[in-house]
Order: structure tokens, then C-alpha cells, then sequence
């Protein structure tokens, strides 16, 4: 079968907080330790000898965690680790390369793709990395900063059995834990929601380990070759330098929309479409399908399938990387499907494989609803409460998904009015209407608060 392919376009992201400042100012840093030092005395935390903490040592686990809600196949990349150049305007890496900034002194995780949009719908959790004490945190300030600045970060600041410390940065307004200073927290636990306060130039984590109570006792929590700081990794299990993956694949309706910061991208994102579809400026019956790389090689191919419901390919495609990059999204036109049915859009890239679904309806599905009584959706924008009115008695089903493809709603439509509560979400949301043959109905919800 031939079929017309129609690249869009490719988006770069690069560090999240690429300039000569840090993120965290000497003054801040100044500030922390000193309201560490007095927390620390009043609850009479000791801390540990240089030998003790040798002995002791603390086993970091993954600081971040994504929710149930995110159905992607990963949520982050790497955006600058420690600067182990102490020469001003020099900076390496671990690896001895180069991907830091002068004089950093964490290392930044950076949620992606849709960095705001996962930051506004609160997909991804900063947890505390390994059990301790809460010695420090604060919360209140603004959450969306896009440059460099002298402004507070919302942070937390952990201390373990050992005496080390990890501090947690640029978290999102109003979500730090509400437990107190002095209160333990478990591996794992919640501390906050990613967010970009503070210095920033967009939401990511800044996670910063020190082996003492100062800056000055910074370690890099990765092994390598060019770390100056410490010789052993924190990790309890160390993640590759480079973590070559797919970690999204979407069908879409249209292009992705990707505003200036701090603006909320549009995924314009879709799991049904219906024949005859028209999407807005692509070629009738046309649908967009992208794929989102992280750490992507230029050496690497990617291998694109749109797969039939019985599993055989509808088509396929490819694509050859020519550079290294930190992450690309790269989208292409491609002609849907014509006959009903769950179809698969998979993507392999470096032996890493993402997939997900998506249905494909036709008009003659919509008999079914009687035209003695128009099928409504109203009040559409709703401020919560939504109605569903004139399908009756035919076996049917609602699902409402979200604009990442999450279902957060599901019932039968057992009468001919159906009143669905949506107060906890806003903006926009999918609805498909299905009997037991499939989809029969679809279209947009939008929710206003």
C-alpha cells in the first residue's frame, strides 16, 4: 500500500536552565543553611563525623514519581547533572561531558514532553529519595518562572541517619507535604509536585546531595570517570548516562502547540477519530502521529507502525537520526484507516518500544441514537456539571478520557438523561459514546473553572 507521509515539524529542548546563573544563589544557599543549622539544633539532630558518615552511608532511590493518571512510557530527561569544573566558566559532567552548566551544583530533571501541561494537571511527584528527617521547607511562592532570577523556590530539605542531606527544588506552589519539620518521612514518600519557582526557566526538579550541612559538602550522587567529588555512586541503582528511549507515542487531531513559557502546550491529542475525518489543516481523512525521544543518538533509526486490529502492519515508515540530541518530538501526516476497529501506532527506536491505541469509527455507528430524540451534550463549556440526553435504553456506555488519553470517567447510560459530575477537572476533555460493537460517538468537552 502506498501512502502519502507528511513531515510536520521537530522541536529541541535543551537545559532547562541554560545560563551562567544558578539556580540556586549563594544567597539562598546561605539562607538555607543557616535555617537548617537552627531546625537542626532544636530538634537536636547531631552531625555525624566525616568517619561516621563513611560508615554509615545513605542509598538513594529515584526522587520522582509519576502518577497513575500518566499512561506515557516515560515522563523526564536529564537536563544538566553537577558542574565538576571548578574553573568559572568551564563546566563537565560526571562523564566528562558536557552536560551541565558553570557552576551547578545538583542535578535537574526535567519532566517532558508537555512539561507545563504535566506540571498544571500534577502528573508527576517529587518523593523523598531516601527515609529522614524534614529539616527545612517552604511553599507559597510562584510556580511558573521561565528565566533566570533572584526569586524563592518552594523546596523541602530531607536529613538521613547519616547526617547527609538531599534538598528538593523549584516545586510547584502550594504542594510541599504538610507534615512538619522534625517529622520522618519513608523512602519513596510524597514531598511535592514538580513544578518551576525559584530560578527557573521551567518545571523540572533541581535534586542536590550534600554528605554534611553545607553546600560545601556537595557530592555528585553519580560514579564516573570525571567526578572529582566522591568516588562511589548514592545510587542504590545508578541510571545509565544516557537513557536512549521512546517515551511518547500520541495520535493527534492536529499539530501539537507548543506556546512560549509559561504557556500550557495543547497535545490536541486523540483516541477516536471518525470516518469521514477531517483535522484542522491536514488533507481529508489525514490524522498527525508523533513520537517523543529522549537522549536521541545520531546513529540511531526509528521504526514506525500503524498496525491493524488483528495485529498485521497497516503501515510503516521510518526514521534516521543525524545528531545527538536531548529530546525531539517529530510528527508526521499519515492517512488513517478507513474500516472501524482498535488500531495500534507503535514506535521502535535504539530497541526501545512505545505504542499506544487508538479507534477509528464510521458515521453508520451513530443509527442507533433514534431521531425522534437529537443526541445533546450540554452545558458545553460546563463549569462541572454535564448531561448527556437523548440515548435510551440501547445497551450503551460513556467514557470520558483526558487530554493525555487517561479515562477518568465510565458508566452505562441506563435512562435517556445522564448527569456526570466533572468539578475536579478543567479544560479539555474527550467523551466517547460505545455499544458493545465499539465507539458510536465522540466529541469535546470544555471544562471552565
Amino acid at each position: 500500500m502506498k501512502t502519502k507521509l507528511l513531515l510536520t515539524f521537530f522541536l529541541l529542548a535543551f537545559s532547562i536552565n541554560a545560563n551562567s546563573q544558578n539556580c540556586i544563589s549563594n544567597a539562598e544557599y546561605k539562607l538555607i543553611e543557616d535555617r537548617c543549622a537552627v531546625n537542626a539544633a532544636m530538634l537536636g539532630l547531631n552531625t555525624p563525623s566525616s568517619a561516621d558518615r563513611s560508615k554509615a552511608g545513605t542509598l538513594l532511590s529515584w526522587p520522582l514519581k509519576p502518577k497513575s493518571s500518566l499512561n506515557d512510557c516515560s515522563y523526564y530527561h536529564i537536563s544538566a547533572y553537577v558542574d565538576q569544573n571548578t574553573a568559572t566558566g568551564a563546566f563537565k559532567d560526571f562523564n566528562c561531558g558536557t552536560n551541565s552548566y558553570d557552576g551547578h551544583g545538583g542535578t535537574d530533571i526535567s519532566i517532558w514532553p508537555f512539561n507545563f501541561l504535566k506540571m498544571d494537571s500534577s502528573l508527576v511527584e517529587i518523593v523523598a529519595a531516601a527515609p529522614g528527617i524534614i529539616l527545612d521547607k517552604h511553599d507559597g511562592e510562584f510556580d511558573k518562572n521561565c528565566t533566570a532570577n533572584t526569586l524563592t523556590a518552594n523546596y523541602v530539605v530531607i536529613q538521613h541517619a547519616d547526617g547527609s542531606r538531599t534538598n528538593y527544588w523549584h516545586m510547584k506552589k502550594n504542594s510541599v507535604l504538610t507534615k512538619a519539620i522534625g517529622q520522618s518521612v519513608a523512602v519513596g514518600e510524597y514531598l511535592g509536585l514538580v513544578g518551576s519557582s525559584g530560578s527557573s526557566s521551567g518545571p523540572h526538579l533541581h535534586f542536590e546531595v550534600w554528605s554534611g550541612a553545607t553546600s560545601a559538602t556537595r557530592v555528585d550522587p553519580y560514579t564516573g570517570t570525571c567526578n572529582s567529588l566522591n568516588t562511589s555512586t548514592w545510587w542504590a541503582s545508578q541510571k545509565p548516562y544516557k537513557e536512549t528511549a521512546v517515551v511518547k507515542v500520541s495520535t493527534n487531531t492536529t499539530d501539537v502547540l507548543v506556546p512560549a513559557c509559561p504557556g500550557t502546550e495543547v497535545s490536541n491529542e486523540s483516541k477516536v477519530f471518525q470516518i469521514p475525518f477531517q483535522g484542522p489543516g491536514l488533507p481529508a481523512g489525514y490524522a498527525k502521529f508523533y513520537m517523543f525521544l529522549r537522549d536521541e543518538i545520531a546513529s540511531g533509526t526509528g521504526d514506525m507502525k500503524i498496525k491493524n486490529p488483528d495485529g498485521s502492519t497497516f503501515v510503516s515508515w521510518t526514521y534516521a537520526s543525524t545528531v545527538d540530541r536531548k529530546t525531539l518530538m517529530w510528527g508526521w501526516s499519515k492517512k488513517l484507516p478507513t474500516t472501524a476497529g482498535k488500531y495500534t501506532f507503535e514506535v521502535t527506536y535504539n530497541g526501545s518500544t512505545c505504542s499506544t491505541q487508538f479507534d477509528v469509527t464510521t458515521a453508520s455507528g451513530l443509527s442507533i441514537i433514534g431521531p425522534s430524540k437529537p443526541f445533546q451534550v450540554y452545558p458545553n463549556p460546563s463549569t462541572g456539571m454535564v448531561v448527556f440526553e437523548g440515548l435510551d435504553g440501547q445497551d450503551l456506555q460513556v467514557e470520558i478520557y483526558s487530554e493525555l488519553g487517561k479515562m477518568v470517567y465510565q458508566a452505562p447510560l441506563n435512562s435517556p438523561k445522564l448527569m456526570v459530575n466533572l468539578e475536579a477537572y478543567s479544560g479539555l476533555l474527550f467523551y466517547q459514546i460505545k455499544n458493545s460493537n465499539g465507539q458510536v460517538q465522540s466529541g469535546k468537552l470544555l471544562l471552565e473553572k
